[in-house]
């Protein structure tokens, strides 16, 4: 069944989709499922370069896909039930319904730490996800599943920020404390996500994000020149 959802989510527009076991996690994040679907959308290596360039705070694309992530996650959520099996999607019409925390801003299972559980990337010193193909360029939604699915699960990967403070420097609200992640950590040893402004700049001015735009902006400059 993985290959049918995989090609599918595939033709809808994810550009990567993993299965991890998350039956080792504490009952409150897995509820009872033994797997997780992590769906993923990358931002557009242009969209990086027009906010690197022109300096602008533009929320259109990064929300697009954000709701195109939680649309294709509610969609797994049906075809998974469709056959047969029990499925929830962590998209955030469902989240908001008891499943949010509003006075801490948390979910019992975000969608970085099933990412993380893949091998992906790591948590960065701004707290968003990090990883080595895509920086930060990501949009995520989960399922959590008890369709018998085969894992994918990885260990996960230290922080590879080591002395970078670019994330910190560039910070307009000064939200980011500038502590490297660890297993185990408090959230609020790295971030304070009441101060946060939501304006990108940690995601857009990551160095992996921009390795990762322009990797992308170079082969398509190759493949228009015929270089």
């Amino acid at each position: 069944m993985i290959s049918e959802i995989k090609a599918e989510l595939k033709n809808r527009g994810a550009d990567f989709i993993k299965v991890v076991d998350i039956t080792k996690l504490q009952d409150r994040e897995n509820r009872g499922y033994h797997s997780a679907i992590l769906i993923g959308i990358t931002l557009s290596p242009d969209y990086i370069y027009r906010q690197i360039k022109e300096n602008t705070v533009d929320h259109s694309e990064f929300g697009e896909k954000e709701h195109r992530a939680d649309e294709l996650a509610d969609w797994l959520t049906d075809f998974i039930i469709s056959k047969g099996y029990d499925a929830f999607s962590q998209s955030e019409r469902n989240l908001i319904h008891g499943f949010f925390n509003e006075s801490t801003k948390t979910t019992p299972l975000p969608h970085k730490k099933i990412a993380m559980l893949t091998g992906i990337g790591w948590i960065g010193k701004s707290n968003l996800l990090v990883t080595k193909e895509y920086g930060s360029a990501v949009c995520m939604c989960t399922v959590l599943t008890n369709a018998p699915l085969l894992s994918e699960n990885r260990p996960f990967i230290d922080s590879q920020c080591k002395g970078c403070t670019k994330c910190i420097d560039i910070c307009p609200a000064n939200a980011i404390h500038g502590s490297a992640w660890e297993p185990g950590m408090n959230r609020d040893c790295i971030v304070d996500v009441y101060k946060c402004e939501g304006c990108l700049k940690c995601l857009i001015s990551c160095p992996w994000t921009i390795k990762y735009m322009e990797k992308y902006r170079i082969n398509i400059c190759k493949n228009n020149f015929n270089l």
